[in-house]
């Protein structure tokens, strides 16, 4: 922009200027210029516009006015600055300036390259690369400098000094000298595009791999994203060995359902991550052959714990405040360009995956990770750069990044009160069974609230009057009672919110199968907590449960439903913040890892003298792509070439230990009218030392589906 766009702009303008244009051979009394002006003018403008671009490119995403304005006026400055300098540097003519051309071109540079920085930097915040905007500031930008010359030309006069006499010709030394100038700027540009090239094919070779991403958003829904636009990520493995688990790596995947609890509830890895680093550097010690793999899930749940503790620490953050595991995997690479465009390119075997943790801050932890160099931004912002880079389509990233907002956010989660709820069961062609769920929250039933915070004794009269009833029939029911009365007023007020809720319920499922579906008296009471207190709490949920038939689809458009796998959406409801399961899950972790101990030799006396032992020399201590990832990983997004540089530890899981528990037992809030209620669910279950956990309320009422459908 400086050297190139301005002052060879300049020079070659100035070619055009030829004085005495009637008289021939006047070549010698052509305009002449020294040495050292000429040089002083090629970094004004550099100088300047370093200046004007360091004020106005900051790492937030709200460009200031004022810093708008300042920057602006320094780059419109060097261009004036440049200009008048170059001109002085004229070793052979005097110029005079009109004190008007002087002011207007000021004003023209100044204003013109205000606009072109503004819509830039505009443009930067939304991290968009499309060609006709960058053209857009470049014809501004380029108005700018030509606007302001022929103005200040236009307003320049010449007068030959005096002895000067005829000299040599200069002009086509500069010509010569902006020509090379702009050779040396292409192949600049050049260079430059094959970093990029080199850049994306290493994020081709990532999407390829198992990828830790960090989803955070602040409480207006931006997302958390480096100054490139892409999200802070860690490699989990770049030789993810899916063929050596039984089943197809996804939600109903043992390892996965085990991270998801454990992101649930982080504190279960207390003292155990600098176990799981020594274990990690001792299964690959060259004294294991290339094809050994010992337990490959547990392998793999460690590099995961160990890429999110690396991500935490890039993040400034604790592992405790990374948030959840997003409950979908993204398959990754792939795409062609048209697959981008729209189809879906999420399926596919032996493609690179993407796990993503979720987590909501509010305003101090926003303003503290912007204080790091992080920015927050509409997730349409970043939408296309992040597709880009997974290769997957951008309407697939769209509908993910607004799934992990709604996930992340409290305002989604369930609270104490009286919900009506719809239990659809299908059976899967692969084998299992599916749930229908919400869409934007999958880990709760279709279901609207009801103007009640609890279930009374009367209430439970009315529903067992309809017990057993189908969904057709209880309206029918429903609206004789209500129209029985002379007055509207004499209808149960109950009566009138169950059936404005029914039929709600109804418009929202907008699917015929939900007319035979059967109510079950039994509320079913689920766990939750208020929102405004922080206090545990109860929702009842009243359930039409029915078995539908395998070939049935949600005909709601755009849907608002979709069915998941049951199995995991049971897992679901034992991952409440309070959960008495969380200790279960606790326990079991500690003493599974525990129990890896036993494979890490003791160390030697030479070790305790400061001697490293033979496996742990410098050559031994990289990574081998048999069981991790390769010596090509890159530092900055590989948690496991960190392994390597910590100081061996004794006993792996030393801080860990064994932890060792008693019988606990959670008391569960209970309505407080005398209602009998059999308890469904984890809630009010008592957790036995030998950690059977009890059914949830899900897999309760499957039984009570299976066995009688109707």
């Amino acid at each position: 922009m400086g050297g190139v766009a301005i002052w060879a702009m300049h020079f070659i303008g100035n070619r055009a200027i030829i004085l005495y244009p009637a008289s021939p051979g006047m070549n010698g009394l052509q305009l002449s210029y020294s040495a050292g002006f000429t040089a002083l003018s090629f970094f004004v403008p550099i100088i300047f516009l370093l200046l004007a671009y360091l004020l106005m490119g900051t790492s937030s995403e709200a460009v200031g006015w004022l810093r708008l304005s300042t920057g602006g006026t320094f780059a419109g400055l060097s261009i004036c600055g440049m200009h008048y300098l170059g001109q002085a540097g004229i070793s052979n003519y005097d110029t005079f300036y009109l004190p008007g051309h002087i002011v207007g071109s000021v004003v023209i540079a100044v204003v013109a390259t205000t606009v072109a920085l503004t819509l830039f930097f505009i443009l930067r915040n939304n991290f968009t690369n499309t060609l006709y905007k960058r053209a857009s500031c470049a014809v501004i930008l380029s108005g700018a400098v030509t606007g302001m010359h022929w103005t200040a030309a236009l307003g320049t006069r010449y007068r030959l000094k005096p002895n000067t006499g005829f000299s040599r010709d200069t002009r086509q030394m500069t010509v010569v000298i902006t020509i090379v100038m702009s050779v040396v700027s292409c192949i600049l540009a050049l260079l430059f595009a094959i970093a990029v090239n080199r850049s994306r094919a290493h994020q081709h070779n990532r999407a390829q791999k198992i990828i830790l991403a960090s989803a955070t958003f602040d409480r207006e829904g931006r997302l958390m994203v480096l100054p490139d636009g892409m999200m802070p990520t860690r490699e989990i493995t770049d030789s993810f060995r899916e063929k050596v688990f039984e089943d197809a790596f996804d939600k109903l995947h043992p390892v996965f359902q085990w991270l998801y609890r454990t992101t649930r509830h982080w504190k279960s890895l207390n003292g155990l991550i600098d176990g799981m680093k020594a274990h990690i550097r001792q299964s690959n010690t060259p004294n294991h052959p290339h094809d050994y793999i010992e337990d490959y899930g547990f392998i793999f749940r460690e590099l995961f714990c160990l890429a999110a503790q690396d991500l935490a620490d890039s993040t400034h953050r604790a592992l405790e405040d990374m948030g959840v595991l997003y409950d979908e995997i993204i398959i990754t690479g792939g795409a062609t360009p048209g697959e981008r465009n729209g189809s879906n390119v999420e399926s596919g075997i032996g493609r690179g995956k993407f796990l993503f943790l979720v987590k909501t801050v509010d305003r101090s932890d926003a303003l503290r990770l912007t204080a790091y160099g992080f920015r927050f931004t509409n997730p349409d912002n970043v939408t296309e750069n992040i597709a880009r880079s997974l290769q997957v389509s951008n309407e697939s990233i769209r509908a993910h990044m607004k799934s992990m907002g709604s996930c992340a956010s409290a305002e989604h989660e369930i609270s104490p009160g009286v919900f009506l709820g719809c239990f659809a069961v299908r059976a899967n062609v692969k084998g299992g069974f599916d749930v229908l769920v919400r869409t934007d929250i999958r880990s709760q039933l279709p279901m609207v609230r009801l103007p009640l915070t609890t279930l009374s004794q009367s209430h439970i009269r009315h529903l067992k009057e309809q017990e057993g009833k189908t969904v057709t029939r209880v309206m029918e029911n429903l609206q004789v009672i209500h129209s029985s009365g002379s007055d509207p007023s004499d209808t149960p007020p109950f009566i009138t919110m169950f059936r404005n809720a029914l039929r709600k319920l109804i418009n929202e499922l907008n699917d015929p199968f939900f007319a035979e579906a059967v109510l079950i008296l039994q509320p079913i009471a689920v766990p939750c907590m208020n929102p405004i207190d922080k206090e545990v709490g109860t929702a009842f949920i009243i359930v039409f449960k029915i078995m539908v038939p395998i070939h049935s689809r949600t005909v709601a458009n755009p849907p608002k439903f979709e069915f998941a796998p049951l199995a995991f959406f049971s897992l679901q409801q034992r991952c409440y913040p309070f959960s008495p399961d969380h200790d279960t899950h606790s326990r079991r972790t500690h003493r599974e890892f525990s129990g890896k101990a036993v494979l890490v030799p003791r160390p030697s006396k030479q070790r305790f003298s400061g001697t490293m032992a033979p496996w742990q020399s410098k050559e031994n201590a990289k990574v081998t792509t048999t069981t991790l990832s390769s010596g090509a990983s890159h530092a900055s997004s590989s948690s496991e070439e960190n392994l390597m540089h910590d100081s061996p530890i004794v006993n792996p899981f030393a801080s860990g230990g064994i932890m060792v528990s008693q019988s606990v037992s959670v008391e569960h809030a209970e309505a407080k009218n005398g209602i009998e209620m059999h308890t469904m669910g984890p809630s009010a279950a008592v957790v036995k030392e030998d950690d059977m956990e009890q059914p949830t309320w899900v897999e309760l009422l499957f039984k009570g589906v299976i066995s009688s459908p109707n």
